[in-house]
């Protein structure tokens, strides 16, 4: 089985990475569920600035839900655009200070369910590395692999076609296509 996951804060780079990489394997890619279909379908406010705790929580269980049917669906060989990692440290980092102890309850036991389908479900998790100072998701996710003792590869994103020659080279998968071509699909 090769399920895997690219998690990293900058969404754009990680998808690019994710979308090559799913390319260059013949594996089939799953994108995170952008926040307006999910704000569609819970009735949230179209506005992701605007979301206030309720609303960024719902998101966060949406996408959390939309990824793991997806993911279920397509059972084996597939690259999943963040994992399900990703928008529980977007939740995090969002509210870093919540006091109210439900409130913090519930996005700690959040993070516990996504920690444990993390780690059973992804054969790979490839985490593209933040250069980032101001970056708050990168050390947040690193937090999440520490605490949770989450396997996962660090992998240097500023040359793309490295990071995915990096990545094939941990998968032990002949590439259908060179990392550079990936990268231009």
């Amino acid at each position: 089985m090769k399920r895997i996951a690219i998690t990293g804060s900058t969404s754009g780079e990680r998808t690019i990475l994710a979308n090559a990489l799913s390319a260059m394997a013949g594996f089939d890619f799953i994108a995170s569920p952008p926040y307006s279909s999910i704000a569609a379908r819970y009735g949230l406010d179209s506005d992701l600035s605007k979301c206030q705790w309720p609303d960024s929580f719902v998101y966060c269980m949406g996408a959390f839900s939309q990824r793991i049917i997806a993911e279920q669906k397509l059972e084996d060989l597939y690259i999943s655009d963040g994992g399900v990692l990703n928008e529980i440290s977007w939740l995090k980092t969002r509210y870093p200070r919540i006091e109210l102890i439900y409130e913090r309850s519930m996005i700690q036991g959040l993070e516990k369910i996504v920690a444990d389908y993390a780690s059973k479900e992804y054969d790979f998790i490839f985490h593209i590395d933040s250069n980032d100072p101001s970056d708050m998701i990168d050390p947040c996710l690193k937090q999440l692999y520490l605490h949770y003792q989450i396997k996962h590869h660090t992998i240097d994103g500023t040359n793309g076609e490295d990071a995915l020659n990096q990545m094939m080279g941990y998968l032990q998968v002949k590439p259908i296509l060179t990392a550079k071509y990936a990268l231009l699909k």
